[in-house]
């Protein structure tokens, strides 16, 4: 059974291009293994559908300590299934070091294993040079990956793509680089040319208790009005990596994506129960101090719960 593994940080495109994958692999038996840094499961219901199975992580990384048990419970689950290709997509903030001792665990415990293919890695176009040094686990993505694709390159200047390029080759010269828009590439031609894991000794993640984000979840059963909710979204977006969620407002219901100043809100024709936005913060605990000075700013009156 053949195993991928799909990483990027948080807003790059790993949804976006699961998506895609789960097209190419249309008929296909395969499997997804997908982990989310929150509580909240926002990409599951984005990429929901029968045809195919999904074991969903939530509330950390899956090469976290928080979670790795989890995770490989669920790799090893996978193994007793009648699949072709497991794909995991990581939490935004994965570091792969360890990616060896956990496939030599999984084994351990299904007596079986998986024949890991390697990993493709997603760039942000528009913002991997800002999150490079402010990110260790990235470029550890970026070293452990078999390909890494470029997103958002028609948002980027070229001189800026060739820059982000050169960044990457520095790190991991064997590298494939595609640049691409929406992650549209051949990816399951891509993933059948991958030719293994990287021979490297495994490393100590640097995923930790201490290392994690801040996220926090808001939560309302209000419907908001789409002014007040666009600028509130607006002010407390710079002191976020990413938001992402699904809102009832006065003009239907809506999912929205952050990152960092990047923003889009996409009508969302299925039931919305609550609004409920994941707020991965940037600014560390501050983030709850900015949310609840911005809330009373747009939506004084109306309650809702954060945490």
């Amino acid at each position: 059974m053949k195993l991928v593994l799909i990483t990027g940080f948080l807003g790059a495109g790993k949804t976006t291009l699961l998506q895609n994958l789960l097209k190419e692999y249309a008929g296909t038996k395969m499997g997804v293994l997908m982990n989310e840094f929150g509580e909240v499961s926002i990409d599951g219901k984005l990429i929901s559908t029968q045809d195919f199975d999904l074991i969903e992580l939530t509330n950390g990384s899956i090469f976290c300590a928080c979670l790795k048990e989890n995770f490989i419970k669920g790799l090893a689950e996978f193994l007793n299934y009648d699949l072709e290709t497991v794909f995991i997509e990581s939490s935004g903030v994965a570091d792969p070091s360890n990616m060896q001792t956990i496939l030599e665990t999984t084994t351990k415990i299904a007596q079986k294993s998986y024949d890991y293919r390697g990993s493709i890695c997603i760039a942000d176009g528009l913002y991997f040079l800002d999150q490079l040094d402010l990110i260790p686990a990235l470029e550890r993505q970026v070293f452990y990956a078999n390909a890494v694709i470029v997103n958002k390159s028609d948002l980027q200047e070229p001189d800026v793509l060739k820059e982000i390029e050169a960044k990457i080759t520095a790190i991991n010269p064997a590298a494939e680089i595609f640049r691409t828009s929406f992650c549209e590439v051949p990816v399951r031609a891509l993933v059948e040319t991958m030719g293994g894991a990287k021979q490297i000794a495994d490393k100590e993640t640097g995923n930790t208790w201490e290392s994690r984000l801040k996220t926090s979840v808001l939560r309302t059963t209000a419907t908001l009005n789409m002014q007040q909710l666009r600028l509130f979204l607006d002010e407390i977006k710079s002191s976020a990596h990413r938001i992402k969620g699904f809102v009832q407002t006065d003009q239907g219901n809506f999912e929205i994506s952050c990152v960092n100043n990047f923003a889009v809100m996409n009508s969302w024709n299925e039931s919305v129960s609550e609004t409920e936005i994941v707020i991965i913060s940037s600014v560390g605990i501050r983030i709850i101090s900015e949310f609840h000075r911005l809330w009373e700013k747009y939506f004084a009156g109306i309650s809702c719960e954060i945490r």
